[in-house]
């Protein structure tokens, strides 16, 4: 009698043809893109070398080193902290959660890593050709980390579209013992807003407690998704997950990429967190025109991300007049 295997663990594996010719299948492609759009997620099988991992990993454990020093150094539990001398990265932490933004060197700049060949057929399907990239950093989960309440990473959908991809890459086993990602797929990234919005069933703010959403999830299934080292992670950023608990006392690791659409501004993250004029300048032109928007000033990109960083600082500033105050309630509108 044969065991029948969970379809949600049934995941792309890279043939040897597709790593010569260094992309997707067009079978694959396309399967791939369903999958993306019906289930929420599709995870390519050892879409990075395993050589590129290990450096990856290496660069990581050292910045992560670093990060826990500067953090302890600061005498308290911050949630964020700029770049420090010597080039260190931007992080910040909450409820042992890091949120690492490296530079875009080394490894870290790798098309490999941020226009991963295999990821890009897909991505240019679901999000159109001239999509662009407004983040790379790391999802680190540290021993003490806790449960988070079941959340979405962007607004609900008005129409049928997404608007984003988030690329997660598994630099270590992220098995179920270490803090697995757990997700509700099968659609709930189109899910509309209306029904959720009367009944107060609000999937936002994964670091407060919401009672509401836990009972209501708790009737729906749920999938804790296993990644191996070189694995890559493809997922709508509206699909339904949560951060869970890692047991262990080695932080649980995976890159995070954010990818958008042409016509829609994510809030989140900051680009120029991973690179500046001089980084920017020595990419690869493939992954230099993920960020072109944020270097050309006729952009519109360019001026929203902008005015998003004058309101990061000034929101960052102690003991604004009650006129800045006002000031900085007006641009965020």
């Amino acid at each position: 009698m044969s065991i029948r295997t969970d379809p949600l663990d049934l995941n792309i594996i890279i043939s040897d043809r597709e790593r010569r010719n260094g992309t997707l299948s067009i079978e694959n492609t396309q399967l791939g893109v369903m999958l993306l759009h019906a289930r929420g997620y599709v995870v390519l099988q050892g879409a990075i070398p395993e050589s590129l991992v290990t450096e990856l990993y290496a660069r990581f454990k050292t910045m992560y080193k670093d990060n826990v020093q500067r953090l302890h150094a600061e005498g308290h539990r911050t949630r964020f902290i700029g770049e420090g001398e010597n080039g260190h990265s931007v992080f910040w932490e909450k409820n042992s959660r890091f949120r690492i933004f490296p530079k875009l060197r080394g490894p870290f700049a790798s098309p490999q890593v941020v226009r991963n060949s295999f990821a890009e057929s897909i991505l240019s399907e679901t999000l159109g050709t001239d999509y662009y990239c407004k983040f790379v950093s790391s999802d680190t989960c540290a021993k003490g980390a806790i449960t988070q309440a079941p959340h979405r990473d962007v607004d609900f959908y008005d129409e049928d579209t997404a608007r984003g991809c988030y690329v997660n890459i598994a630099l270590m086993h992220c098995g179920l013992h270490n803090g697995p990602t757990e997700v509700w797929p099968g659609g709930s990234h189109l899910w509309r807003s209306d029904k959720f919005f009367k009944f107060n069933l609000r999937p936002f703010g994964e670091d407060t407690a919401n009672p509401a959403m836990e009972a209501f999830v708790s009737h729906l299934p749920s999938k804790k998704l296993e990644l191996q080292p070189g694995d890559l992670l493809i997922r709508d950023p509206g699909m339904w997950h949560r951060g869970t608990p890692n047991q262990t006392d080695e932080p649980r690791t995976m890159m995070t990429i954010g990818y958008f659409r042409k016509d829609y501004y994510y809030e989140y993250g900051d680009p120029f967190f991973s690179i500046d004029e001089e980084i920017y300048k020595d990419l690869d032109p493939s992954v230099q025109e993920l960020f072109a928007p944020f270097f050309n000033m006729d952009d519109w990109r360019y001026w929203k991300l902008r005015k998003s960083q004058a309101i990061r600082y000034l929101k960052r500033r102690q003991n604004l007049s009650a006129p800045l105050r006002i000031g900085i309630r007006w641009l965020a509108g």
